[in-house]
């Protein structure tokens, strides 16, 4: 009856979180990142610039094969992933002791603005990731926990080495499952390394993720070099800005409070007994992805969200010390912890969806012509403004002969690019191209392809926002006859101006352009 209590709980959780995440994704759009992996769906391909493609086929399965598209659908996926997360967490906390610890993990998993939000509402390469993930995790514990017959066993290995090649087709540091696993194996359980089915799980893996070999095989190993520019280090010195800013983003993608827990757990094991063999894999898949990130935060620039899926293991961690204190009478400070952190996560909710939608005009520059500069808050707002805009200039520039309906929209970096393809130039049935440098265009290189390229003496818009204000006159100076500001759309935020769109017309392509792809 205990048990069957916590999964109740489980059950009620997840349907509760479910709605208010599709609640909350109805009410913003979509943020850069998420608009840029629409271009993933939009053009499927064994591989892509960044990323492997499966975050592309998870958002063209949960659109309907692109028959319906908005910023609900587009976050479907990453919204029903997180849901399914929930779930294999809870029966992770079971399987390692209880289902009260698979019940405070599954808190913990849905309090973590990491978890929660980046990827649990968001639609990233990471929201359809930690569903294969923590599958994973779940068949590499149901492996070293449970009596099995060797076939089962068996079967399990496999399904690591199916998991695996899953995460990595969503986000390359998915390999960091095999290192953990390898390296407890090593350490722990030698026994496997008899077991020819080891490597045939690895040989699985392999196979999964050959597409992204041969992908750029033939695109002269573009993914290496961009991703290598990220995390090469190329001199010895420090930069410690950025260790602070991953370090502190690490701990606040986390939720502080989350962290705090954490924490605690940490100490407290040494005051219970924690059995060994799940304990050691868990922190072989903890801290090697989040010692990796902090350590080369000291060399380059990186994101606080690439470490996120290590926190999960402190999750399961957290979950069975808490469960051990509530045993030993500590439950009141337990709950309060943890309502803490249901506070915090719903309180960055509100203030983060006020932000967006009610701050008076904008929070960045206030300055001509670069105004809302610095306003991150409108990377998720009031796209369709410029929508309904556009299509009237647009219509007057058709009938009056200046611009056909053929004409595209031209792009030089992958942001706005995203937010005007997604919310302008798709639902307008417009083209858009790609001209400029391949590191900047990212995949819009690729669209080029299926729109086609601006031939010599043809015609083009150009968009450019306030907020990442980029004159065409020093991009295109040398590739058009003639640029002309035609328009400048103010939007509207609380009745202030947050930003302007200035619309550009670029009349007479003086040759082809948009055969950017790496040669």
């Amino acid at each position: 009856m205990h048990d069957k209590l916590y999964a109740r709980k489980t059950y009620y959780l997840i349907i509760l979180v479910f709605i208010v995440r599709c609640i909350l994704a109805c009410m913003i759009h979509l943020g850069n990142d998420e608009a840029y992996y629409f271009t993933y769906a939009l053009q499927p391909d064994w591989n892509h610039f960044d990323h492997p493609p499966l975050v592309g086929i998870f958002i063209r399965i949960f659109t309907l094969n692109l028959h319906w598209v908005n910023d609900f659908s587009m976050r479907l996926a990453a919204i029903v992933s997180a849901a399914v997360c929930t779930w294999v967490i809870f029966k992770c906390g079971k399987l390692i002791k209880n289902e009260r610890t698979g019940w405070i993990a599954a808190i913990l998993y849905n309090t973590s603005i990491y978890t929660s939000i980046i990827s649990g509402l968001f639609i990233l390469p990471d929201s359809p990731q930690l569903v294969f993930w923590l599958l994973a995790m779940y068949s590499m514990l149901k492996l070293i926990l449970t009596v099995h017959t060797p076939r089962q066993g068996n079967i399990r290995l496999v399904l690591i080495g199916l998991y695996i090649g899953l995460a990595v087709m969503c986000k390359i540091h998915g390999v960091f499952l095999w290192f953990g696993f390898g390296v407890y194996v090593l350490l722990r359980d030698r026994k496997y390394l008899k077991n020819p089915f080891l490597y045939l799980s690895i040989l699985l893996t392999l196979l999964i993720i050959s597409p992204i070999f041969f992908w750029n095989l033939s695109n002269h190993f573009i993914t290496w070099r961009f991703q290598g520019q990220r995390v090469e280090i190329h001199q010895a010195a420090i930069h410690i800005g950025s260790f602070v800013t991953t370090t502190l983003g690490q701990l606040f993608y986390s939720n502080p409070i989350n962290v705090f827990i954490y924490l605690l757990a940490l100490v407290g094991l040494n005051k219970i007994d924690f059995p060994g063999k799940p304990l050691n894999l868990l922190n072989w898949l903890i801290y090697p992805i989040i010692l990796a990130t902090t350590v080369i935060s000291l060399f380059r620039t990186t994101l606080p969200h690439w470490s996120g899926p290590g926190f999960i293991g402190l999750m399961l961690i957290s979950g069975y010390v808490l469960d051990e204190y509530k045993m030993h009478g500590k439950q009141k400070f337990c709950d309060l912890w943890l309502k803490i952190s249901y506070l915090f996560i719903i309180l960055i909710v509100i203030a983060g969806v006020l932000m967006i939608k009610f701050y008076p005009g904008t929070m960045g520059d206030r300055k001509l012509p670069e105004r809302g500069k610095g306003d991150l808050t409108l990377d998720m707002y009031g796209w369709n403004e410029l929508q309904s805009q556009f299509e009237i200039i647009r219509q007057k520039d058709i009938k009056a002969g200046l611009m056909q309906s053929t004409s595209p929209i031209i792009v030089a970096k992958w942001f706005p690019a995203c937010h005007y393809l997604f919310y302008v130039a798709y639902p307008m049935h417009m083209r858009i191209v790609g001209v400029g440098n391949v590191f900047d265009l990212h995949k819009f290189a690729w669209l080029n392809k299926m729109e086609g390229e601006i031939q010599k003496g043809a015609n083009a818009y150009f968009i450019s926002s306030s907020n990442d204000y980029k004159d065409p006159e020093n991009i295109y100076n040398n590739d058009f006859k003639k640029i002309t500001l035609i328009d400048k759309i103010p939007q509207r935020r609380l009745g202030k101006i947050a930003r302007y769109w200035y619309i550009y017309r670029l009349d007479v392509a003086l040759r082809k352009l948009g055969d950017v792809l790496p040669q």
